[in-house]
């Protein structure tokens, strides 16, 4: 396992070229809504099969057509940050988000401020709900953005990579040993 900074990550990525699958784990926000949370403030910890690189409006047309469908999906603009041109990552009010496609989620915990463990069942009734989506598909491509400094963990191209940062051990040494 490699030890890598932000700007290595940065730099990394700009050598992957084309779609590249990759297993990573973040530690976010996990935005529970306010009305009666009696968790407050919640973070998840996820480990998350990926693809790198992918092209959306493509994997949104090709999954049309496994499905029947018409393959004639265009892609709206972005909501919100500016992709960086020629790479995978996205800008927003100064931050790096990295664009994922989200093939499979393989664990997720969640934690309380104070490190208490939650189950998913709990956690469940104060998630936000799902917006509608335009792809008309049975089967939908999840993109995600992640911000860089939410990754704890990547691997891809038979190599895997810590990022060096502080990282709360109760919270990341659970999953770590299930990477």
């Amino acid at each position: 396992m490699k030890a890598l900074t932000t700007n290595q990550l940065v730099e990394l990525l700009a050598t992957v070229k084309g779609a590249t699958f990759a297993t990573i784990i973040t530690e976010t926000d996990a935005r529970l809504v306010k009305t009666g949370n009696p968790f407050g403030d919640v973070r998840k910890v996820s480990r998350v099969n990926v693809t790198l690189g992918f092209q959306y409006e493509k994997a949104v047309n090709r999954q049309r057509a496994r499905e029947g469908g018409e393959t004639d999906f265009e892609a709206a603009p972005r909501q919100w940050g500016e992709r960086k041109p020629g790479t995978m990552l996205v800008e927003h009010k100064g931050n790096l988000y990295l664009e994922t496609k989200v093939e499979r989620s393989l664990d997720c915990q969640y934690f309380t401020a104070d490190g208490k463990e939650l189950t998913a069942e709990e956690v469940k009734p104060f998630l936000p709900k799902k917006g509608a989506s335009r792809q008309e598909v049975e089967k939908e491509i999840l993109v995600r953005d992640y911000a860089l400094e939410s990754i704890r963990s990547i691997a891809f191209g038979g190599e895997q990579y810590v990022m060096l940062q502080d990282v709360p051990a109760l919270v990341a040494e659970p999953i770590m040993q299930n990477a």
